[in-house]
C-alpha cells in the first residue's frame, strides 16, 4: 500500500488528490490548517472508500512547522508527496498587508523547499517516489496586481525543474503541476476574480495523474498549454489591464 502526503489535502486541488488516491486504495496523511475540514475530508474518504486517513493540523506558514510535520512522519516511509499548499494575494503589490504577504511566500516556498528537500532525501536512499510540487500558470509570466503570488509559483516551477534534472537517476520522480483558474475557494480568499474560464480540481487531478511520466511539467487544460506558448509581455500587459 502506497502512503501520500497531501499538503492543504482537505479542500480543492489538495482534496480531489486525497480522493483520486484513496480510490487506488494508498494510506492518506493529509496536513491542513484547520481541524475542522480535515476531520471533515478524513470522514468523507473512510465513508466513501474505506480509506487510511490521518490527518495533522499544522500551519506550514509558520517557522519550524514543515520540520515538525517531517519529524512525525519520518518512520511512515512516505512514497508520494503532494506539495499542494498555498495561498494568495490581489492587489496592489505596495498595499498587500506585509504581514500576511510574508507568511504566503513562506508557505509557497520555503515550507514546499524544506519538504521536498526531507522527503526526496528519504525517496533518494530507497530508490524510489514521487513529488509533485503544485504550481500555477501564474509561474509563465509575472503578474500585475498579484505580484508576489505569481512569483512564488515562478520559484515553484525553477526549483522543480532543477531537483528534476539532479535527482532524475535516483529512482525519484519529480514534477510540478501548473493549473489555470480551478473551481475553487481560492479567487474568493484571495480578493481576486474567478476567471470564466475554469475547471474543476478533479478535472485537474486526472490530467495530472494521466500525464506523469510523460513531462516534468503538466499543464491541465488545452487554452492554458496554448497560452504557455505566448509571449510573456503579452500575458502580463492583458493580467494588468484586466486586474486593475
Amino acid at each position: 500500500m502506497k502512503k501520500v502526503l497531501i499538503t492543504g489535502g482537505s479542500e480543492g486541488i489538495g482534496l480531489a488528490f486525497s480522493e483520486a488516491y484513496a480510490k487506488q486504495g494508498c494510506e492518506l496523511f493529509l496536513c491542513a490548517r484547520r481541524m475542522d475540514h480535515l476531520q471533515k475530508a478524513k470522514e468523507e474518504l473512510q465513508d466513501k472508500y474505506s480509506a487510511s486517513v490521518h490527518i495533522y493540523a499544522m500551519d506550514l506558514s509558520e517557522d519550524g512547522a514543515s520540520e515538525e510535520l517531517f519529524r512525525q512522519l519520518k518512520e511512515e516511509h512516505i512514497d508520494i508527496l503532494i506539495n499542494n499548499a498555498g495561498c494568495g494575494y490581489a492587489g496592489a503589490a505596495v498595499s498587500i498587508d506585509l504581514d500576511k504577504e510574508e507568511a504566503m511566500l513562506h508557505l509557497n516556498m520555503i515550507a514546499l523547499t524544506v519538504l521536498t528537500k526531507l522527503f526526496a532525501s528519504q525517496m533518494a536512499e530507497r530508490g524510489a517516489g514521487i513529488i509533485m510540487n503544485v504550481a500555477s500558470t501564474g509561474a509563465f509570466q509575472p503578474g500585475p496586481y498579484i505580484a508576489s503570488y505569481y512569483a512564488s509559483k515562478a520559484f515553484v516551477l525553477s526549483y522543480t525543474r532543477a531537483l528534476q534534472e539532479e535527482i532524475k537517476r535516483t529512482g525519484v520522480q519529480v514534477y510540478c503541476l501548473c493549473p489555470g483558474p480551478i473551481d475553487t475557494d481560492f479567487y474568493e480568499k484571495s480578493g481576486g476574480r474567478m476567471s470564466s474560464y475554469h475547471m474543476s480540481a478533479q478535472d485537474c487531478v486526472r490530467y495530472a495523474l494521466r500525464h506523469m511520466r510523460s513531462s516534468c511539467i503538466l499543464i491541465p487544460g488545452f487554452l492554458n498549454r496554448l497560452l504557455y506558448y505566448l509571449p510573456s509581455s503579452w500575458k502580463m500587459k492583458w493580467l494588468s489591464y484586466h486586474k486593475k
